[in-house]
């Protein structure tokens, strides 16, 4: 059985056993108990004998208001369910020992550094109007955000992340990543830098697709080391979850984003010299259809138009023994491909490998049609792998 709390307590000099830098959240405490041979307040003794004191110290707590929890250890099950917390509240460093409700609105920064949720944590109902920060706390248990498809029409439809709100998961550590859940909200990408989202449940989730560069300078502002190349791990992350629960058009733009800020990282003066500049070009990273349509019809047009101004062979000798070979009156001149309805369909016929006639007989023509025959078919697989990225999974 648990000693009773200290009788004399409040006029005692005995400090609070907790870290020096949590002091502050129990200031005007009175020592309660000892634990271990140190001395606790209330708020910060790790027992589950206190919780109707606790219960009382935590009610004066908001009341007065002060929301400074930082290493408070909560014995029973919280709920801050429709409470308003107008100032920043410091959860840092807190232990939650069974569950934890936050169907709440935050004004300013929610600060769970640190945090430790043993129980349930609910962000179902809640409302971020500035930072929720979740960095480097351990989550035994579910992890709640947003509203179930069945709830939807009774939630106000302002609950969530607002314009101005972020959040921060970095070096989480979540031991049950699959009861992390985020229903029916905006998120935007680079909130899931440096944790393993690949099994977080998104249901109706609306992506905000900011820019990269804009992504990048988000995190340049957490002082995210490598922001490009953290940002990428995040996309590929996001692309393999999206992938893995049928999501293939989200998932197809999570990879096209994640080879893109590995290109951006790259990028300079002479950035059109490296190859996934052209992969990006030409196809998207294999992933933007469109794209590598209308390339493809780009090389079909640009050599159509290159073979209306180079030598094609206007006639061919016909050769009726092998004496001729070496006589035979041969065009070496040639003659541009006119009109241009007919340099389309030579160059139609080279994409296809077909050796049309008539051949090639200047070196810019030759050279011409060996290019398009690597450059079509090459294109052409582009477009067939986007497709098939798209459709055929």
């Amino acid at each position: 059985m648990q000693p009773p709390p200290l009788e004399a307590s409040a006029h005692t000099t005995v400090i609070c056993g907790c870290r020096e830098w949590a002091r502050q959240a129990c200031a005007g405490e009175p020592i309660y108990r000892q634990h271990e041979g140190r001395h606790y307040c209330v708020l910060h003794l790790p027992s589950k004998d206190k919780i109707r004191d606790f219960n009382e110290a935590i009610k004066k707590k908001l009341e007065k208001p002060d929301f400074n929890f930082r290493g408070v250890w909560f014995p029973d099950e919280r709920s801050f369910k429709g409470f308003h917390f107008k100032q920043k509240v410091d959860f840092s460093y807190a232990e939650f020992s069974v569950g934890a409700d936050f169907d709440s609105t935050f004004d300013e920064d929610a600060d769970f550094t640190y945090a430790i949720f043993n129980g349930e944590a609910y962000f179902r109902y809640a409302t971020f109007k500035a930072a929720l920060i979740l960095r480097s706390a351990t989550f035994n248990s579910h992890l709640r955000f947003g509203v179930e498809d069945e709830e939807k029409e009774d939630a106000d439809a302002k609950r969530g992340f607002g314009e101005q709100a972020s959040l921060d998961l970095q070096y989480a550590r979540i031991e049950r990543p699959d009861q992390v859940a985020f229903n029916n909200l905006t998120l935007r990408p680079y909130w899931f830098v440096n944790v393993d989202s690949r099994k977080f449940d998104f249901t109706h989730v609306d992506w905000d697709w900011r820019g990269i560069n804009e992504e990048v300078e988000s995190l340049k502002a957490k002082r995210v080391l490598s922001p490009h190349r953290m940002l990428s791990i995040t996309y590929r992350h996001l692309a393999v979850n999206a992938e893995e629960n049928h999501r293939y058009p989200e998932a197809s733009e999570f990879r096209y984003r994640a080879m893109n800020a590995q290109r951006l990282e790259k990028s300079g003066v002479f950035g059109f010299l490296r190859l996934s500049w052209w992969y990006w070009l030409a196809s998207g990273y294999g992933e933007r259809t469109n794209r590598a349509a209308l390339t493809l019809i780009g090389v079909w047009m640009l050599f159509a138009l290159l073979y209306s101004w180079v030598g094609f062979a206007r006639w061919e000798p016909k050769i009726s023994s092998e004496s001729e070979v070496q006589t035979v009156n041969r065009d070496v001149t040639g003659a541009p491909l006119r009109p241009f309805s007919r340099a389309l369909g030579y160059s139609a016929g080279v994409m296809l490998l077909q050796k049309p006639e008539p051949r090639p007989v200047t070196i810019a023509a030759q050279s011409f049609v060996i290019l398009e025959t690597i450059l079509g078919p090459l294109q052409a697989a582009l477009l067939a792998l986007a497709i098939r990225r798209k459709f055929m999974r």
